[in-house]
């Protein structure tokens, strides 16, 4: 393993849970840019590049599902599961149909999602630090 692959493992491993979700929609997010962008430019061998970036996206909402608790929160879990679902099932409809516009709303759930874990765990963060004030 290099130092660059050392240092991720490191960071992933190392990092609160939190982290680790808002890591994984990053790198969906940026794994559907670049199936969008061999899509649209169709160089040869373009389909595999795109097939394997969609397959590692699925990949990542597969285990963020696997990775739901429902007792903590079930309404909530159940909701996010049915999205997480709903995404992998667009996947497979993108992978067959390979149209670039449609990996644009994946995109778009995507970044809604990460925004969303992003605002909740900088709540959770601010909400930590007025308790730590009050006692």
């Amino acid at each position: 393993m290099n130092g660059l692959a050392a240092y991720r493992n490191a960071r992933v491993f190392n990092a609160p849970n939190e982290q680790v979700v808002i890591m994984l929609f990053e790198t969906a997010i940026h794994r559907l840019e670049r199936a969008r962008e061999a899509m649209v430019s169709g160089h040869r061998g373009a389909r595999v590049e795109w097939a394997g970036d969609l397959g590692h996206v699925r990949a990542i909402f597969i285990e963020l599902t696997n990775a739901l608790d429902a007792e903590a929160a079930p309404e909530l879990v159940q909701n996010l599961s049915l999205t997480y679902m709903w995404v992998v099932r667009r996947l497979g409809e993108v992978g067959r149909s390979g149209d670039p516009k449609e990996v644009d709303g994946l995109i778009r759930v995507a970044d809604t999602l990460l925004g969303a874990f992003r605002h909740v765990t900088q709540a959770s963060v601010e909400g930590e630090e007025l308790v730590a004030e009050a006692v």
